[in-house]
């Protein structure tokens, strides 16, 4: 009986149904769905630039520590101020940017942030007694 039903299904105009729905079920069920179309942002090629000079003539240099062009905090060992470090670089989507010292001696400084030639953030040490002092700023490209 079952190669009865089996010959009767798999012959003729009955093989042509079952090989059409199962055709048809394959191309229905393998479609992938459209799913949500993502953010694009731009990307934005900047000019940054890193200072840090004496306030009140104290401090005479230390241990600076700065973003760097890719993007990695760096250590810039016993440097003497003032200091300054310009580049540029492609910001994708946003970036951290981050100054610090570490001074030899306790005392004033001012660190700035530029970014294409204007003061993003800025910072006048308050204490002469203060020998560690970081201040940081965030670019955030738009979507296209």
């Amino acid at each position: 009986m079952n190669y009865f039903i089996f010959t009767k299904y798999t012959t003729g105009q009955h093989s042509r149904k079952i090989t059409f729905i199962f055709a048809l079920l394959v191309l229905l069920f393998s479609c992938k769905k459209e799913t949500g179309r993502q953010p694009v942002y731009a990307q934005k090629e900047v000019t940054i630039e890193y200072k840090i000079s004496p306030y009140q003539n104290v401090i005479t240099g230390g241990h600076i520590i700065y973003t760097d062009e890719a993007g990695v905090v760096t250590v810039a060992d016993k440097k003497t101020l003032p200091f300054s470090r310009k580049f540029k670089t492609t910001i994708k989507r946003s970036a951290v940017l981050s100054l610090g010292i570490i001074a030899e001696y306790a005392g004033s400084v001012k660190m700035e942030i530029l970014v294409d030639g204007q003061v993003v953030s800025a910072l006048i040490s308050s204490s002469i007694f203060n020998k560690r002092e970081m201040i940081r700023y965030t670019i955030t490209v738009p979507q296209e």
